[in-house]
């Protein structure tokens, strides 16, 4: 399984891969000619971006689906006994259908380690076809990459409550032969080793991301990909489980003071369907580029079809709605949120519009500006400064502030609204909860929550890559 992992990496490095593999007896020749020019170097990194962009992975099941519906984001997969994500939603991992989805996104994530590795084997002995600031580009976002695959994969297959226990292995290198794993706390140093790495080779980027392209398109639509500002984003959430708070508090800070980043307003979403901008692009570190996206979001989020029905819809209750949204002047209450279709609500933060501006659509957030104001809420040296920071994100959501005499407790009760409200339909709740190690999920209809519920079982098609 780990060959075919693999050569299925190597063959979705370009479009025309699978062509060379049918003339050509040697693989080498293959691999010589994939990074012989900067465009084949450019073409493999753009594909992994894409492989990522798979309904299998961000395009879905890591976004609004699988791990949405394990933080008990919507209301009816759980309570229903024949919804395609019920087993999901009741943690049931020994059911075939939910072990298929695992092992895909076990798979399909480390497929694309490989594929990263694969450019990392090569870009340093072909350095001097590289013009302008490619080269710092290309191997920087390689191992910004290899950064935050391996941490989603901890996220989900590790434990943090026992961080010296082994977890998964950390894939430094293109290679066929098993990896031993390792603890969650090495992973997490071998990530922001990485990410270090990385920061130094993107500095020039630093500014690069509020600004058009200038004569190469390469550098384009920089917040689809991990640009300067998304690895000190990154830096700073890995920081947060490592436990330092010291380092995830100055580089949420450094984004927050410097990285350009603005709240969504309400002029944002209150225009024509076409220019409301729900995901709130201005707000996105890094986002993904889901060309499918409409097509996957209708299947879930509106009028149930012949083809799915109630089974496959994911519905927010309105119970659910008012529970979590109290303040009737919160932006998050807008009606571009919560679309009615034929007498249903759907949260419709991802419905697409085919006419919508090129620069609001086909993207999912994956690290933005309102998760940096938590992490400085939770990790500011003082008790007043997280406040502060806290009301910034509850002002620009129009909802009420803390009072300035609010205890670590009230705020942290605070915290864990802001992320259930904040990143539906994102895929960030459930690792919050499992980061927290929260007892009990609103929502769920299995009781107390459990290692044994937060840690997902390892694929066994898959436990070659690792022990």
């Amino acid at each position: 399984m780990r060959n075919i992992i693999l050569l299925l990496a190597f063959t979705f490095l370009c479009a025309s891969c699978t062509k060379w593999l049918e003339v050509q007896p040697s693989s080498q020749i293959s691999e010589d000619r994939q990074f012989s020019t900067e465009d084949g170097f450019k073409d493999a990194l753009i594909g992994v971006y894409q492989k990522m962009s798979q309904p299998t992975l961000y395009g879905q099941e890591l976004s609004f689906g699988f791990v949405d519906v394990l933080a008990q984001n919507y209301t009816n997969p759980a309570s229903s006994t024949s919804h395609t994500y019920m087993y999901v939603a009741r943690y049931m991992y020994t059911d075939a259908g939910v072990q298929g989805t695992v092992g895909n996104i076990w798979g399909e994530l480390y497929g694309s380690i490989a594929q990263v590795n694969y450019i990392l084997k090569h870009v340093d002995n072909q350095k001097g076809l590289f013009t302008g600031i490619n080269y710092n580009v290309i191997k920087g976002e390689a191992l910004a990459l290899r950064a935050y695959l391996h941490f989603d994969l901890l996220r989900l297959f590790g434990n943090f409550n026992k961080p010296d226990a082994l977890s998964i292995p950390y894939m430094k290198d293109f290679t066929v032969v098993p990896q031993a794993s390792i603890s969650a706390r090495q992973v997490m140093a071998e990530c922001l080793s990485d990410l270090k790495a990385a920061e130094d080779l993107l500095i020039k980027d630093k500014d690069l991301i509020h600004q058009p392209a200038s004569g190469d398109n390469f550098l384009a639509f920089r917040k689809n990909r991990l640009n300067y500002w998304a690895i000190r984003g990154l830096t700073s959430r890995i920081s947060l489980y490592a436990g330092n708070k010291d380092g995830a508090f100055l580089a949420a800070k450094d984004i927050i003071d410097n990285g350009g980043f603005t709240f969504l307003k309400p002029s944002d979403i209150n225009g024509n369907t076409s220019e409301m901008d729900r995901t709130a692009s201005m707000e996105h570190v890094f986002a993904i580029y889901v060309s499918n996206l409409k097509l996957l979001t209708d299947a879930v989020f509106k009028t149930p079809t012949a083809t799915g029905g109630a089974n496959t819809t994911l519905l927010v209750s309105d119970m659910r709605k008012r529970e979590l949204f109290t303040a009737t002047a919160d932006i998050r209450l807008n009606p571009a949120f919560w679309s009615d279709s034929r007498g249903i609500i759907y949260y419709s933060k991802l419905w697409q519009d085919d006419n919508s501006a090129e620069n609001i659509r086909r993207r999912i957030p994956l690290i933005k500006l309102s998760e940096l104001y938590l992490i400085a809420a939770e990790t500011a040296p003082s008790l007043a400064e997280k406040i502060t920071y806290f009301n910034k994100l509850r002002d620009a959501r129009i909802d009420v502030l803390l009072s300035s005499n609010t205890n670590e407790v009230a705020l942290k009760s605070a915290i864990d609204m802001e992320y259930r409200k904040d990143f539906i339909c994102e895929g960030q709740l459930f690792y919050y909860y499992k980061r927290q190690n929260t007892a009990s999920i609103s929502g769920s209809v299995t009781g107390p929550m459990s290692d044994e519920k937060y840690v997902l079982p390892k694929p066994v098609q898959e436990i070659e890559f690792g022990k």
